[in-house]
């Protein structure tokens, strides 16, 4: 990959390897008094200020998995990656860290800081025109993306950083989980519900009550006696399981990963040298040290174990890493409540003092400073300076030896933490959300944010993951999820469930009806998400990255959807309906989720009200654009798409290169896909329709095309043709 001229590396002393960049660069190395272009330097107590001042008209993008809006401006934003299941407005930490940025206004450029410990963003909150970023080291590498192109500066980022990772075929199909099934007859249950109802699904999860006492690598055999049974069952009937895997090794004599990875020295340590311990699901674990190699490989050939049982997907969790509490703080909190004990008649202060001891016991800073990597070279390195990086290595484990064992296959791999880079391996879904409306909104903004660090295949747990969710949430939720790559309904432990028929009969339909219009719509999905990947443009990209002009930039809660398709989801409770900006050319409106009923209305830019009930949800074809779809299936490649019906909105020239493979291989890289290109030019009042089928390795199997072509004035011309 080569990258432009407008990018350049400042490196500031030594930094670490991350791994996250793929391409090495000259760089400026950065002294005292040297300048970057735009930032005011300032060092102070061991830490580097960047300093911007931001004009008006700024808008600041990107910084991937942050709760907030999607123009950055007026919060802090703290890079350390963090399990915090309380996604509340003020929290500046999540999962992943993603510390590149786009600011558009006055001066347009890029900005991304290869550094994996702590950094803060403070875009606008201590001064509302002050961006300030604060790098505590001396040892980090910071790229400036010198473009007035949104979509450049992208581009260049993952030519730096490399392309998106490319799920199979099936993962774009509907996906169950639940915190937890605790049993295989409860798994095989929900997938025999699921082809009862007529509801199509892809794949259903596993999570940690499927492993004996939480020790990961095992599985109970009391509650799952014949998984590998179950594996092979459900997947006769076109549903792939995949189970959920944590770092943490629990401490036991005689368990085969804690005395395989005390005897080689795997994990990591503290001080002394002695087996960091800390706790989470089985209780006390210690940490394997992913940051070397060889830990990798003796990890990564662990799950051979899962894959000689024919799984295709696993979800890494847990990996920040999660730290419920450690003995030091523990003991800490003992000697709060034995104090507190001997003056419980006059405790006051006490009993706060207490409180917040247990409220931070957890993911403690101070424990994240107690323990060290011994890295190749056996240099130790203390866990806090590269914390960023965990997740993204026990990722690389896990994706390295699936390359290994199945090495032209693809695979789904979900992370909970990351950092840049893990995008060209694996992917992330949104963790811990609330089956709160206003999560839904959440979910919107970052899904752009995380489409620009290049997490193209990403979602949030549809309906929610903590709290109870309403028939209506979740059923708004499902419509905004089948316009989303990753598409799960999740839900946590004591929580209603929200499976599609734990509602009412009508609930039921409506959500069949959604669900089957997701499955319609992936042969599109599949072809732009492709598409999205070869030429490095966003999957998912907010308006003002397509259509010009201020108005624009403050839309937050609609978004394009591959290049043709607008998808603007209602997204508040007890409506009917929602306001809708249409920028810059004309659009048609379709709104009802059941495939095959339509009522398509062309509109002219501007802003409008379009009333949406429960069973529907606004969609809009783009001027000149086109869309593909198929008749739905019980499971994506249930039997091979020979009619494929082609909508769009014409009123000149549209062209549509519709793309598709074998879906589990990568043998599209040597050439072995299909493509059709779909030319309509609009010759008075008809249409000439011209198809250009490129079709070397005998990927396609469509016969027959179904045009419903619209006229700018709302008229249709619907045609057939055969192949």
């Amino acid at each position: 990959m080569q990258l432009t001229q407008y990018t350049t590396l400042y490196r500031i002393g030594k930094p670490f390897k991350t791994g996250a960049v793929i391409v090495d660069l000259e760089n400026k190395d950065f002294q005292q008094n040297d300048t970057i272009p735009y930032f005011q330097v300032e060092e102070k107590d061991n830490k580097i200020n960047f300093i911007y001042n931001m004009s008006k008209e700024d808008v600041v993008y990107g910084l991937g998995e942050t709760l907030g809006a999607l123009n950055k401006r007026g919060k802090i934003y703290r890079f350390y990656n963090t399990d915090d299941p309380e996604h509340t407005p003020e929290k500046m930490s999540l999962y992943g860290s993603h510390p590149f940025m786009i600011l558009d206004g006055k001066s347009t450029f890029g900005l991304f800081i290869d550094y994996p410990s702590e950094i803060i963003f403070d875009i606008g909150f201590t001064d509302k025109d002050i961006l300030k970023i604060t790098v505590p080291s001396k040892d980090f590498d910071l790229y400036i993306f010198d473009s007035d192109e949104k979509l450049s500066i992208i581009k260049e980022y993952f030519n730096l950083t490399g392309k998106p990772y490319i799920p199979p075929k099936w993962a774009f199909g509907f996906q169950q989980s639940r915190w937890s099934y605790f049993s295989e007859e409860e798994v095989r249950n929900v997938a025999k519900k699921f082809r009862e109802t007529g509801i199509p699904c892809d794949v259903i999860y596993t999570d940690i009550d499927y492993m004996d006492s939480y020790k990961v690598f095992t599985i109970n055999k009391e509650k799952f006696p014949n998984y590998e049974g179950m594996v092979k069952d459900l997947k006769e009937i076109g549903i792939k399981v995949i189970p959920i895997l944590d770092p943490g090794v629990k401490i036991e004599k005689g368990y085969e990963m804690y005395e395989e990875g005390k005897d080689k020295g795997f994990f990591c340590v503290d001080e002394n040298g002695n087996d960091f311990v800390a706790a989470v699901w089985p209780g006390a674990t210690h940490f394997p040290n992913f940051l070397n190699s060889e830990v990798r490989r003796w990890w990564g050939k662990k799950y051979k174990l899962f894959t000689d049982m024919g799984i295709k997907g696993f979800w890494n969790d847990m990996n920040e890493p999660s730290i419920f509490y450690t003995p030091k703080g523990l003991d800490n909190l003992f000697e709060l409540l034995k104090d507190l004990e001997e003056n419980k008649e006059n405790a006051g202060i006490e009993v706060f003092l207490a409180r917040e001891t247990l409220l931070n016991i957890a993911n403690n800073p101070e424990d994240y400073r107690s323990f060290f990597h011994k890295l190749d070279d056996g240099s130790l390195i203390n866990h806090d300076k590269v914390h960023n990086l965990y997740g993204f290595n026990m990722t690389k484990a896990t994706a390295d030896e699936l390359k290994e064992l199945n090495p032209n296959e693809r695979y789904l791999l979900l992370s909970r933490s990351s950092y840049p880079g893990l995008h060209r391996i694996a992917s992330i879904w949104m963790g811990d959300n609330k089956s709160w409306w206003e999560h839904m909104l959440v979910n919107i903004r970052m899904l752009q944010s995380l489409n620009m660090m290049g997490f193209f295949y990403t979602g949030a747990d549809i309906g929610g993951f903590g709290a109870d969710s309403s028939a209506e949430l979740v059923i708004r939720w499902m419509e905004l999820g089948a316009f989303t790559p990753f598409y799960r309904n999740h839900t946590a432990l004591n929580t209603r469930p929200q499976e599609p028929w734990q509602f009412d009969e009508e609930s039921l339909n409506i959500m069949r009806d959604i669900v089957r219009l997701r499955y319609a719509f992936i042969p599109y999905t599949y072809s732009e998400y492709m598409n999205s990947v070869k030429e490095s443009v966003p999957f998912v990209k907010p308006l003002s990255f397509v259509f010009e002009g201020d108005r624009v930039k403050d839309i937050e809660d609609q978004y394009m959807y591959g290049d043709s398709l607008m998808v603007a989801p209602v997204h508040e409770q007890n409506k009917k309906g929602r306001y809708v900006h249409l920028p810059d050319v004309k659009w048609l409106n379709w709104t009802a989720c059941k495939y095959g009923e339509r009522n398509m209305k062309v509109y002219e830019p501007g802003d409008y009200y379009i009333q949406a009930y429960l069973n529907e949800i606004p969609l809009f074809i783009k001027e000149n654009s086109l869309i593909v779809l198929s008749e739905p299936m019980n499971y994506v490649g249930e039997k091979d798409i020979t009619e494929l019906t082609v909508i769009g909105l014409v009123s000149d020239h549209a062209i549509y290169n519709y793309y598709d493979d074998d879906g589990t291989t990568y043998n599209f890289t040597k050439g072995e896909f299909g493509n059709l290109k779909i030319d309509i030019t609009k010759v008075g009042k008809d249409f000439k329709i011209d198809v250009k089928p490129y079709d070397p390795a005998n990927i396609l199997k469509i016969k027959k095309i179904h045009f419903e072509i619209y006229d700018s004035d709302g008229s249709v011309i619907k045609k057939d043709m055969t192949l």
